[in-house]
């Protein structure tokens, strides 16, 4: 019970001491409510490890949700790109396609990132398929003025769109495998609340 005024410390939700204990490289648990994307997520020094590599080590064709390794850890950069694979039994990453419904994409505006520190509350703002191409890696901007101007050309190409009317101060991408053509992904952009 805290007096009027003061801070509620923050209790995560999730056991991070235990989770750090089968991977010491976990940085989160991601939850979009409304879809089976419920799942840890780690963080390493490449983007290739957690393709085949499964949150607890074990070799796995799903691999892991990651974070970009050149995002920052703590999910305070300018851009926060995370990964998981398209799985054909719906699992890991499956549902970010959904997202390009709009439909879908109305009814489905929450994600949920817990770190070991805080709570972070992001809504959808675009969704779309493209090439992954490395301007979409990008997470170091030369001003505030760049950076509004990446989320508007990333996002362009969205048809139900809806960025907020003041600028964001951080991006997150969740970005999964599409097959509208080769190597082709379908990328979920969201803000803070």
């Amino acid at each position: 019970m805290s007096r009027e005024g003061e801070a509620v410390e923050y209790e995560p939700p999730v056991d991070f001491t235990a989770l750090c204990q089968i991977n010491p490289e976990t940085i989160g648990w991601l939850t979009i409510p409304g879809t089976d994307i419920d799942y840890p997520i780690v963080q390493t020094e490449n983007n290739d490890t957690y393709l085949t590599t499964g949150f607890d080590g074990s070799i796995s064709a799903s691999g892991a949700i990651y974070l970009d390794c050149d995002s920052d850890r703590t999910l305070t950069g300018m851009h926060s790109i995370f990964y998981g694979h398209h799985m054909k039994d719906g699992s890991m990453f499956a549902d970010l396609v959904e997202f390009k419904k709009k439909d879908f994409f109305d009814s489905h505006r929450e994600i949920i990132l817990y770190t070991p520190e805080r709570e972070l509350r992001l809504r959808t703002v675009a969704a779309l398929y493209g090439n992954a191409d490395g301007e979409k890696r990008r997470t170091r901007f030369p001003s505030e003025e760049g950076f509004r101007q990446y989320i508007d050309d990333m996002t362009k190409n969205c048809a139900f769109r809806e960025l907020p009317e003041d600028s964001a101060k951080r991006l997150y991408s969740f970005v999964t495998c599409s097959y509208e053509f080769p190597d082709a992904r379908t990328i979920v952009y969201a803000v803070e609340e």
